[in-house]
Order: C-alpha cells, then sequence, then structure tokens
C-alpha cells in the first residue's frame, strides 16, 4: 500500500514548519480508503528546525535548514517515506537469510530528460516519444482538462498492434504526475518479452 500526505496537509504543513508545535497529519493511501495518522512536533530555531515524527510506534527525527525554501517538501517525502517503509529505524535489521547475492538495484526506467520533459507536460500539455529500451518508443499525449485541475493522457507503444492506454486524472500536477509515471511503467512492463521479464 502506498501512502501520501495529501495536497491539503502540504499546504497545512508549509505553515506548520513557522511555529512551534505539535501538530497531527492523516496520510491516505493511493487507491484506497485506508488512512495512517502521524503526529508532527516541530521545533523551530535557527539556522535549523527540528521535526519529530511519530508514527505508530515508530518515532523519526529530521532536521532541516529554517531558511530552505523547500523544506516543507523535505519533510513530506520523509513522512510519505516513513509511513510506506523507506525509513531505516535505529535498530539492526534481522539479518537476511539467502543463498544468492542480492541483485543490484534496477536502472531508472525514464532519464531526468524524461521526467523533465513529462512534468512540462503535466503543467502545460503536450505529446513526447519515450526511448525505454524497447523497439519502439512510448508515445504520451497530454491534454490539461479545463475548468477543474487535470490532465487526459492518452499512451500507446507498438506499431502493427500497439498496446494503448487511455484515462483522466483529475488532482494536483503532482498526483497526475505520479500516474503518469505509473502508466508508463506498465506499458513498458507489458511490453517486455515474457523471458527479459523473468531474467
Amino acid at each position: 500500500m502506498n501512502f501520501t500526505l495529501p495536497e491539503e496537509g502540504l499546504q497545512r504543513l508549509t505553515a506548520q514548519l513557522n511555529l512551534t508545535g505539535t501538530f497531527t497529519h492523516t496520510l491516505r493511501s493511493a487507491y484506497g480508503g485506508h488512512q495512517l495518522m502521524a503526529r508532527v512536533r516541530i521545533e523551530r530555531g535557527q539556522p535549523n528546525t527540528a521535526v519529530r515524527i511519530e508514527m505508530g510506534d515508530q518515532v523519526h527525527t529530521l532536521d532541516v535548514q529554517t531558511a530552505h525554501p523547500e523544506k516543507h517538501l523535505q519533510v513530506a517525502d520523509f513522512i510519505d517515506a516513513i509511513a510506506n517503509g523507506r525509513v531505516d529505524g535505529g535498530e539492526l535489521a534481522q539479518p537476511r537469510v539467502t543463498r544468492q547475492p542480492l541483485l543490484p538495484e534496477p536502472a531508472a526506467l525514464l532519464s531526468e530528460t524524461q521526467l523533465g520533459r513529462l512534468k512540462h507536460m503535466v503543467r502545460h500539455g503536450g505529446f513526447a516519444s519515450l526511448e525505454t529500451g524497447h523497439e519502439h518508443p512510448i508515445h504520451v499525449a497530454v491534454h490539461r482538462t479545463r475548468p477543474a485541475e487535470g490532465v487526459t493522457v492518452i499512451a500507446s507503444i507498438g506499431a502493427a498492434r500497439p498496446r494503448t492506454k487511455c484515462f483522466t486524472v483529475r488532482g494536483d500536477q503532482r498526483e497526475c504526475l505520479k500516474r503518469l509515471i505509473i502508466s508508463i511503467e506498465h506499458l513498458h512492463i507489458i511490453a517486455t518479452p515474457q523471458r527479459a521479464a523473468a531474467a
């Protein structure tokens, strides 16, 4: 399950980081109705602001620069990482029981340039052909919806019998970009030959 701090929580966190106090935030799962509560204790100081996050039986701390213009994004990403189990605790992890060496992390599917292009398209609309290592690129067209904020996306890969996705996402640019990237990754996976996917 993937939990995220919603947009209204991010806006509140931006204001809260200018104060000292304890605040409660609710994280929601991306596609379900599940919720997770987090207590955030902020001690504003100079040059750093100390942030303590309590979630269930976990307690994590983070120091951010008080003058940093995107400190709210740093804290929000840290909260998301805790909620999704991507932050290591202070205790040693249990040793892994395996007979084979661990596989290295796979390379990112999209380059920084491609991600930048997708961000631009989510803001303004447009078209791009993304090379992802297949014989054919993934073609992506994005149209901004009005008056409700969101995008309509058409994405396809292949020539003779292309695999296509078409959907509309309502929400802020962050949510639209996330759904667009998930869709591109899914097209990449279903276009990968079975033997290559199993290797």
